[in-house]
């Protein structure tokens, strides 16, 4: 089993203001979170060779049930316009999505998923959906739910908190070497 990160005893008294269990359970979530993405990856490549982000842009379109801009794709998946147009130019190169022009206005072209793109993400998605229920069967039914509104709460407080400045911290007081 891998160890819970632990920051040393002494870390706030070398980082004033900061505070060691803010820093523990960040860089635990983070360290739980990579852990998460690769067993899921991991799962994904037994089914295809897809990059993680080209199966997340098929996942969205598939969720959608109707073609999407490329701006909506890329909000969705909180990544850049600029990103998202090299993506979808390698999925329409593979035939998995196709650009259609926007009914009522010509200027405008939305994404659609193909018949391949939908075999793929009905191929992948099971996978996903097995590697999350594995990799969350450590926990109770009522763990992730508290887990859940954890992460929620954490969440709504940095939407509610983004852009605000940090309160200045202290200096960094370096032990001393021995």
């Amino acid at each position: 089993m891998t160890p819970a990160i632990h920051v040393d005893p002494d870390f706030e008294k070398e980082f004033p203001g900061a505070s060691a269990s803010a820093t523990e359970a960040s860089a635990n979530l983070l360290h739980t979170a990579s852990l998460l993405l690769d067993e899921i990856n991991r799962h994904r490549g037994t089914v295809t060779r897809l990059s993680p982000s080209a199966c997340q842009v098929l996942a969205v379109l598939d969720g959608a049930a109707e073609p999407l801009s490329s701006s909506e794709i890329a909000a969705r998946l909180l990544v850049t316009t600029a990103s998202m147009t090299s993506l979808l130019d390698t999925l329409e190169r593979q035939a998995l999505v196709r650009r259609v022009r926007h009914p009522d206005d010509r200027r405008k072209v939305l994404v659609g998923i193909t018949d391949a793109g939908q075999k793929t993400i009905d191929e992948v998605m099971p996978m996903v959906h097995a590697a999350n229920a594995t990799a969350l069967s450590a926990l109770s039914e009522k763990e992730r739910a508290q887990l859940t509104a954890l992460l929620s709460r954490l969440q709504d407080h940095l939407a509610t908190t983004s852009g605000t400045e940090l309160p200045a911290p202290g200096p960094r007081r370096r032990p001393a070497r021995r």
